[in-house]
């Protein structure tokens, strides 16, 4: 077996006879670095922390030392345990490598030789060694590996290399080959316009070509760059040669017995440019691109702005998302549609921003200008000089430059075309809203229509359309997410004996979808987790604990409240996770998880946080919610004292509402959030519910009842309140009983179960402690409220309702009291007493405090209005009506004020105005609907159908009736 070899003169690499060795990552290459080209010596572990890590290195610098040396080792040596080319010595350590084993040392042999060649009249000689040693470098000296040692060393070997080359260029001048060396000067004049050496043999050659003009003008760039970068004029060697050139010094010809060379053929190429082949780099177009349709206009529009004659400034078009909406299809299929219009080619990079290994933007200014042209040796290493080159190159080019996967404005900043004609296009899973921008596209998931249809274009339309509902499920189960709906299309392209049905099937188990988006390299969780990993601790924790509560979306204030924080830092959090393309905005002070992202995300949290941790979350959003719902009974019921029993401590930074509609809104907004955190909590498969949970959980289902104009969804409300009362019962919390118990019976009466209902309300009375001031009335309220749904417990339920009436007076709460008498009334009412609901219903307005309870009131003067209707007083129930109606409208009561349109409709017809009945029961129907109250909506309708057919005042009666019963 050979010896130990070591090139430097490009990425760094190290072989042992032909065998090339493994030499580890990034700071390993750059220690074996630092004791390469120190040629034997020896290097301190200090000197050698200093050469990878500069003057701030980590705490564990000298331990990565050693373990990096120990690894180098077993790499390089025949015989780890006998080292003999990488040995300690003195405390430090050193590299020995046989004669002619290094690149960087045969390199600098090459030269020696090629001098004394020289020195003795042998220059065709020279240049061939130095030829020999130019072709030693493999592109930029020691790519990738990191350290201050390794920048220096670099800035020193490409130094080195120029240094070759203008000794080599200057030989082959002498030697009269202007014409052979012309076009190689001009471009390394482009890319070091700041060299006076080399601006020096272009001119020289320039000139001895014929090309006067061309040498003159290549003085006048050279003063124009040395004025615009540094400030100076040129040298006095070059000064002198323009003035020789300018007088045509016959000492300027080439070398006697070289024949004077003819221009070079053909016309002389423009500003210093050598010839290329236009790149066209871009990646195939997608042949089943689908959908998309506005978003693809706007960027070929934006895209097309580039060539205008008017243009003054490259166009830069940003799209965003999050990962896998297909940035990067609509990117490249416009790319393609618009390429006629960048006729010098177009660029491709894939950036990487999404992960955590992203592209070096100097690093793909490299391979550009090498797909511009420029040869490997000759980009500059010095960032500032390699931008210039790279710009200069761009400059007054029809380019469109595709950035794909940007990580943010400062990596795509210096790749961008500076002059008008080019544009860039950028991918980014953020809007990279610093970054001065053309246009701006956000993409979202793709509609039902755009997901059908590329399943259809994948799968088989015939396949599809056989099992059209199944095709939609699909598509729901993938979110709309286009890689989604890709890999389900190429799973049923591979698999052409499944039938949609199978698939789907296989995608219901929610624990399990990620795992099945995936086929061949397309990976749904994949994507998902390179933004994941681009996140520090706290996002990280932050997405994952969330995504725990199954709401549809969050407030900072909700999300304080899951990660244990103040609601600032927790919309720093949302904004950040959302400029990532891993939250998405909802309405304003609102945030998102798409489906799949949200899947993704409790997969992370399963994997990483304790049980106990998620369970903690969840207990907090409760609590949040509680505290909360209590907040807007205050402000809507301000002399209730309900919320003092329920949430007596409160919670920092709880919601705070302006007004009883502001209460009102935010309510019906968290609702099925509510409703679902309660589900989670209580129907967990393997975590019982903690007593702190129950006494959450009962107060804030107790608090919801007063909001009864929100139609709120009474069978989840039973479902969650019978396990609820199992887990009071396991604990022992008599007020969590009580609370449940007049829940539960509530809910059962609305659901027509009516000996349930009897017996729960009879079991919070018997659990009550008679001591309970504030639940008493509210228990006997319970009783009236379960009597009063039986057709024979009116009697019954007037009894319970007078003595709640008086116990909430006893309690100073005007406004339990108001409300039950609205409730007296009607069920006075319902026994045909409309004088007696008439009196109830004036005592609950004339009881009812100002500002206490707008629902409260809404109802009484409805009922005074059916009341007074009954009486034949239509007049006066008209007034009645339009009194609620006017508090509906101001409190956001639509439940209310669909009901009182159908008691005024009914008057209306009894009063001979048919239109306006009419129009009222038809506005009611309407509303009606929108709630999701079918009973109602269908009463509506019966009455429009039936007031065709009413005739005379006993005929508007029966249409009175007919709309205004079963309120």
């Amino acid at each position: 077996m050979g010896g130990l070899r070591i090139a430097a003169l490009g990425p760094l690499k190290a072989w042992r006879g032909e065998q090339q060795l493994a030499i580890g990552p990034a700071q390993q290459r750059a220690v074996l670095a630092a004791l390469t080209l120190r040629c034997g010596q020896v290097a301190s572990a200090d000197e050698l922390v200093r050469d990878v890590w500069g003057s701030e290195p980590p705490a564990s610098a000298h331990v990565a030392v050693r373990n990096h040396i120990s690894r180098l080792r077993t790499a390089l040596e025949s015989e780890s345990a006998a080292p003999k080319a990488l040995v300690s010595v003195a405390g430090g350590y050193a590299l020995h490598l046989p004669d002619g084993a290094l690149d960087v040392s045969r390199a600098e042999r090459l030269y020696a030789r090629a001098q004394s060649a020289r020195s003795l009249g042998e220059l065709e000689p020279a240049v061939r060694i130095l030829t020999e040693a130019e072709a030693l470098w493999e592109g930029t000296p020691l790519t990738g590996v990191p350290g201050p040692y390794a920048q220096r060393q670099r800035d020193r070997l490409m130094e080195y290399r120029l240094l070759l080359v203008e000794a080599r260029l200057t030989l082959e001048l002498q030697l009269g080959g202007h014409t052979r060396v012309v076009g190689e000067l001009l471009t390394l004049a482009d890319e070091h316009p700041l060299r006076e050496g080399l601006r020096a043999l272009q001119m020289l050659a320039l000139y001895r070509c014929g090309r006067q003009a061309d040498a003159l003008a290549a003085y006048t760039s050279a003063r124009r760059h040395l004025a615009a970068e540094l400030g100076v004029d040129p040298g006095p060697e070059l000064v002198r040669l323009h003035q020789r050139i300018l007088e045509a010094d016959p000492t300027l010809a080439p070398p006697r017995g070289v024949a004077a060379a003819a221009p070079a053929p053909g016309p002389a190429p423009g500003p210093d440019r050598p010839s290329w082949v236009p790149p066209a780099q871009s990646p195939p177009d997608i042949p089943d691109f689908t959908g998309r349709g506005e978003e693809s206009r706007q960027v070929r529009d934006a895209l097309a702005g580039a060539v205008r004659t008017d243009a003054t400034a490259p166009v830069v078009c940003v799209i965003h998302g999050m990962g896998g909406v297909g940035k990067t299809a609509l990117a490249v299929h416009s790319a393609h549609a618009v390429r006629e219009h960048f006729p010098d080619g177009q660029l491709y990079v894939d950036l990487r921003g999404a992960g955590r290994e992203c592209a070096d933007p100097y690093e793909v200014q490299e391979l550009f200008l090498r797909s511009l042209g420029v040869l490997p040796g000759n980009v500059p290493s010095g960032r500032e000089e390699r931008t210039a080159l790279y710009r200069s190159r761009m400059a007054d080019r029809r380019l469109l430059l595709l950035l794909d996967n940007a990580a943010d404005t400062e990596q795509v900043s210096t790749l961008l075309p500076t002059t008008a004609g080019s544009a860039a296009l950028i991918t980014s899973r953020t809007a990279l809203m610093c970054l001065p921008a053309t246009s701006r596209t956000a993409l979202e998931p793709f509609s039902e229509q755009e997901a059908l249809a590329l399943l259809e274009r994948m799968a088989g339309s015939g396949r599809c359309r056989q099992e059209q509902q199944t095709a939609s499920d699909l598509v729901w189960a993938c979110g709309m997410l286009p890689l989604a709906v890709r890999v389900v299309g190429a799973r049923l392209v591979a698999r052409p004996r499944w039938t949609l049905a199978t698939l789907a099937e296989r995608l219901s188990d929610r624990s399990q979808r990620l795992g099945e988006l995936e086929v061949g390299s397309l990976a749904v969780e994949s994507v998902f987790h390179l933004g994941y990993s681009t996140l520090d601790d706290a996002e990280a924790r932050a997405f994952r604990l969330l995504a725990i509560p199954e709401v549809p979306d969050l407030s900072p204030a909700a999300a304080a409240a899951v990660l244990q924080c103040d609601r600032r830092e927790a919309e720093a959090l949302l904004e950040s996770l959302t400029h990532q393309g891993l939250l998405e905005p909802g309405e304003p002070g609102r945030y998102r998880y798409h489906d799949l992202l949200r899947l993704f995300a409790r997969h992370r949290t399963l994997d990483t946080d304790p049980s106990t941790t998620r369970g903690a979350a969840l207990s907090r959003v409760a609590r949040f919610y509680l505290t909360g719902t209590s907040s807007a009974m205050r402000v809507e019921r301000p002399y209730s004292r309900l919320p003092d029993a329920a949430d007596p401590d409160g919670l920092p930074g709880a919601a705070a509402f302006t007004d009883a509609l502001h209460a009102q809104e935010w309510v019906l907004h968290e609702l099925p959030a509510m409703l679902n955190v309660a589900g989670q909590i209580l129907h967990h498969p393997y975590r019982p519910v903690s007593a702190e949970d129950t006494r959450t959980l009962s107060c804030l289902l107790g608090l919801l009842m007063p909001f009864t104009d929100f139609c709120l969804p009474w069978g989840a409300i039973h479902q969650l309140s019978r396990t609820l009362l199992r887990a009071a019962d396991d604990h022992g919390e008599r007020l969590a009983t009580v609370f449940t118990c007049i829940t539960a019976a509530a809910a059962c009466a609305q659901l027509g179960h009516h000996e349930e209902a009897a017996a729960l309300a009879a079991r919070a009375h018997e659990t009550l402690d008679p001591a309970d001031r504030v639940l008493a009335p509210r228990v006997v309220y319970t009783m009236g409220v379960v009597a009063s749904a039986r057709p024979d417990g009116l009697d019954t339920a007037i009894d319970h309702y007078r003595s709640a009436h008086a116990l909430a007076r006893e309690n100073g709460e005007p406004g339990m009291a108001a409300q039950c008498s609205v409730s007296l009334a009607r069920a006075q009412l319902a026994l045909g007493r409309p004088h007696e609901a008439v009196e109830a219903a004036r005592d609950s307005l004339a009881h009812c405090p100002p500002g206490d309870s707008p629902v409260g009131i809404a109802l009484a003067q409805r009922v005074l209005g059916d009341a007074l209707a009954e009486l034949g007083r239509y007049e006066e129930a008209v007034t009645e009506y339009g009194t609620a109606l006017a508090v509906c409208r101001a409190h956001g009561l639509h439940a209310q004020r669909a009901h009182t349109l159908l008691s005024l409709a009914s008057v209306l017809a009894a009063l001979g105005r048919p239109d306006q009945a009419r129009t009222c029961a038809a506005e009611g129907g309407a509303a009606l609907a929108q709630l999701g109250d079918p009973t109602g909506e269908e009463r509506a309708r019966a009455f429009i159908n039936r007031l065709a057919g009413a005739a005379g005042p006993s005929g508007a009666q029966g249409q009175r009736t007919a709309a205004g019963s079963e309120q």
